[in-house]
């Protein structure tokens, strides 16, 4: 069994491990939360039920705080898209297999579409442009080359 002062060091080495923010700007309240709480610990009778106990309760939080920093990596490393927005990880989930994301649609700025390409009539009744000169329907895609 670890001694007081080495749960200590550990469980303060782990909070500082799974800090997120520099030294200067983390808060002072941990330290002085743990600190206080390891002193109420030196109050248990030593080798009795309790002192156990409390031994056991800060070996399982330096457990859980080492399997939650190492968790954190695994997750950086083999998940590089968990800290994106839904947008950018379709936009990047898209690159990976060498497609591109449809640009949406801003009606407020509707942009023309490219020369060439056909469009729908307003009415349903077939296509216009590009189906007009035979070029793109199924019957011209799908017909025998000669």
């Amino acid at each position: 069994m670890a001694t007081l002062p080495q749960l200590y060091r550990s469980t303060l080495r782990q909070f500082v491990a799974n800090s997120i923010h520099p030294r200067a700007g983390r808060s002072p309240s941990i330290p002085t939360h743990l600190r206080a709480l390891f002193e109420s610990g030196r109050t248990i009778e030593r080798g009795g039920e309790a002192a156990k106990r409390f031994e056991t309760d800060v070996e399982n939080l330096v457990v859980f705080l080492r399997a939650r920093r190492i968790h954190k990596e695994l997750i950086e490393r083999y998940n590089p898209t968990h800290d994106m927005t839904t947008a950018e990880r379709v936009e990047a989930t898209a690159n990976r297999v060498g497609l591109q994301g449809p640009q949406e649609y801003d009606a407020a700025d509707p942009r023309p579409l490219p020369e060439g390409q056909e469009t729908y009539r307003e009415d349903g009744q077939g296509m216009e442009d590009g189906a007009a000169e035979g070029k793109g329907s199924l019957k011209t895609m799908f017909a025998p080359q000669h």
